[in-house]
């Protein structure tokens, strides 16, 4: 066999092998992708879409203080504002609504405790779910 058809085999060779690996992840890559799901004549349908947080009106949103230290409740969305108590480290809140305030490390953003007078920085809470504007 002649060293052209040596090339020309293992580049064929080459191709088949770098098909197959994409191949391969093709039935992963299917089962990734969402299900579609089609309505059945004369049926409901099973599921009605999640409500935006506009329609979501007074509702609040769960979170959780990812801080590694006590973390300051505030009585206004600054710094500089008196500190009505504070939240442990992994303590889940309850939060009303988003406004800007003091920049703590990067972050403007400040959350309204809901049933509790205080702000906390948003840079030291985790949301679930997107929270209003105030």
């Amino acid at each position: 066999m002649g060293q052209r058809n040596k090339q020309a085999l293992t580049v064929m060779a080459m191709a088949a092998l770098g098909a197959g690996l994409l191949l391969q992840g093709a039935p992963a890559a299917a089962a990734l992708q969402p299900a579609t799901a089609r309505p059945v004549p004369g049926e409901a349908p099973s599921a009605a879409p999640a409500p935006s947080v506009e329609a979501a009106g007074n509702a609040h949103v769960q979170g959780v203080v990812v801080s590694r230290v006590a973390l300051h409740v505030r009585a206004r969305a600054t710094t500089s504002a008196t500190v009505l108590g504070s939240l442990d480290p992994f303590e889940k809140v309850e939060l009303s609504c988003q406004a800007k305030g003091s920049t703590v490390e990067g972050n403007n953003i400040w959350y309204r405790l809901h049933g509790e007078p205080g702000w906390v920085s948003a840079r030291f809470v985790h949301n679930y779910t997107p929270v209003r504007w105030c």
